[in-house]
């Protein structure tokens, strides 16, 4: 009889696992899609074209001048802001998205939709290394940051890493957001 149960549990742990993927899957789908609407309606010359290079960050020597870079960054960071994100997460994820190579505002529909990689198991520290100035100088003097900016940061980095790995694997960015999704450690673990 205990046979029976374990099979239909593994069952329903099996359905219950699909429509997980399948959820993720389609998350990362909209992600996407959000991305495209955006960069339709941007000019001509920033039109998406299928192509995953686009997704990429470029060097921001491409960009006319500083002040046209800090345009883009603001409008991520109101836009971020009016769907109800912090200002603080908004700037984290453009400076971390551009130092990873991927485009801001993908990475910023990516964080919009939820998708994300697992915190390490591992969990983190907020003390700070020994300062290479003076290795007599104790760490207990130095301020701590705080473990919930660590963890974002690192989660950001990871799924952004992740992200610019599968785009480069790929040649479809569909088929990158996909396999993203599929991936065993990213979840819906927000931001």
């Amino acid at each position: 009889m205990q046979s029976v149960r374990g099979i239909a549990l593994e069952t329903t742990d099996e359905t219950g696992s699909e429509q997980l993927m399948a959820e993720r899957e389609e998350r990362a789908g909209h992600a996407l899609e959000a991305y495209r609407e955006r960069r339709r309606r941007r000019r001509a010359e920033d039109t998406y074209f299928g192509s995953a290079d686009c997704l990429l960050a470029h060097d921001d020597a491409a960009l006319e001048d500083e002040a046209e870079r800090l345009r883009r960054r603001m409008d991520v960071v109101e836009e971020a802001h009016e769907a109800g994100m912090s200002p603080e997460l908004a700037e984290m994820v453009y400076d971390v998205a551009r130092e990873e190579g991927l485009d801001p505002v993908l990475a910023y529909e990516l964080v919009r939709s939820g998708l994300g990689v697992a915190p390490p198991p591992e969990g983190i520290a907020n003390a700070h290394d020994q300062p290479s100035s003076d290795k007599y100088y104790p760490t207990w003097l130095l301020p701590a940051t705080p473990t919930d900016d660590i963890l974002r940061e690192r989660m950001l980095r990871m799924s952004f890493r992740r992200m610019r790995a599968m785009l480069e694997e790929h040649a479809r960015p569909d088929e990158a957001f996909r396999a993203y999704a599929r991936e065993p450690d990213v979840g819906m673990f927000g931001f």
